[in-house]
């Protein structure tokens, strides 16, 4: 049974501001920058904002979107990275392979709207998600309505996009990169250590709430410890990464589980396709799973998703945690692309 969300008839109906002139065009594709408006609870109505870069295909009518949900300390650079993007772009690709994708920054990060930090959780982000999904699926945010909508998220990004898909049937097709039902305790923990004060950054502190402590960032040093394996990633691509990370809230690491709450993984109906690198310190490790190989992965998640019609999984050599920045990307959007086409 679907769930409708509260409130979204007025979400929808709203106007979605659209501006043609400020988005650098995808080689392959026609880009508009727009904000949708959102809710952060269903009780509430719409007062904030979700930007986002919707991309059509030159030269053809999509019917599928890709909505693209990044990490933690990420925005919607992650997916379009600013460095040799026929290389490191997500985005590119898919318009080069005939697909549209809404590349979007989360509540509370870059230029969507940042409400007080305490508003900014899992929960939240999951229901912005599925708003966006909603005026992609009524046409308010784009040209056209869209058929089918894929959600392609990112390590806390694919938590969110598990959580919209089971609460709210957010997607058609769930690609979950950088993640899994099991996450290293030992990688966590060191993790803890880079935390940093967003009153640190200058550029970060400006974009949230005046005194509110509850939005913090990541100090630089934790990209290469715990995003890469250095001998597989380009060092410019690591300092470019580094120099524009992004905030997260203390609120979102409380909430992080909810999309592992009992009930959740398994309410999910659609096809799932996992996606991680052999050097992850944060998935493939003793204290996490077993990603020796695709299969050894399948039967770890398998159980998490009997809803689901099928479970796949890819597991990339000598690839880290952030998976669209190290030299093998190009692999991981070809494997990506070929699983969708065939079940998204």
């Amino acid at each position: 049974m679907r769930i409708i969300l509260p409130r979204v008839a007025a979400v929808v109906a709203l106007v979605v501001a659209l501006t043609t002139s400020p988005a650098p065009a995808v080689a392959s594709a026609t880009c508009s920058e727009m904000r949708v408006p959102v809710a952060t609870a269903v009780d509430q109505p719409a007062r904030h904002r979700i930007w986002g870069r919707l991309c059509l295909p030159a030269g053809r009518t999509a019917t599928t979107v890709h909505v693209l949900v990044h990490g933690l300390n990420y925005s919607h650079v992650y997916w379009d990275f600013p460095y040799r993007r026929h290389h490191y772009s997500y985005v590119e690709r898919v318009g080069r392979a005939g697909h549209a994708t809404f590349n979007l920054d989360r509540i509370g990060v870059g230029r969507s709207s940042h409400p007080a930090s305490g508003e900014v959780t899992t929960q939240s982000n999951a229901l912005a998600v599925a708003q966006v999904v909603a005026a992609l699926r009524a046409g308010t945010a784009g040209r056209r309505p869209f058929a089918k909508v894929l959600l392609v998220g990112h390590s806390y990004g694919a938590e969110v996009a598990i959580l919209a898909a089971s609460r709210f049937h957010a997607a058609d097709a769930l690609v979950l990169t950088g993640t899994s039902r099991l996450k290293s305790p030992s990688a966590a923990a060191l993790a803890a250590r880079y935390g940093q004060p967003v009153s640190e950054v200058p550029r970060l502190a400006a974009q949230v709430p005046a005194g509110d402590d509850g939005y913090v960032t990541v100090r630089d040093e934790q990209r290469p410890a715990l995003m890469y394996h250095r001998p597989a990633a380009d060092p410019e691509v690591i300092a470019r990464d580094s120099a524009t990370k992004e905030t997260n809230t203390i609120s979102e690491l409380m909430t992080i589980g909810d999309a592992a709450a009992p009930g959740v993984s398994e309410a999910v109906s659609v096809p799932v396709l996992f996606v991680v690198g052999d050097r992850d310190r944060l998935i493939y490790a003793a204290d996490a799973n077993d990603c020796s190989s695709p299969a050894a992965l399948v039967r770890d998640q398998r159980p998490y998703y009997p809803g689901a019609p099928r479970v796949d999984a890819v597991v990339l050599d000598d690839v880290g945690h952030a998976i669209n920045l190290h030299r093998r990307a190009p692999m991981a959007y070809s494997r990506m692309l070929d699983w969708i086409t065939r079940n998204g």
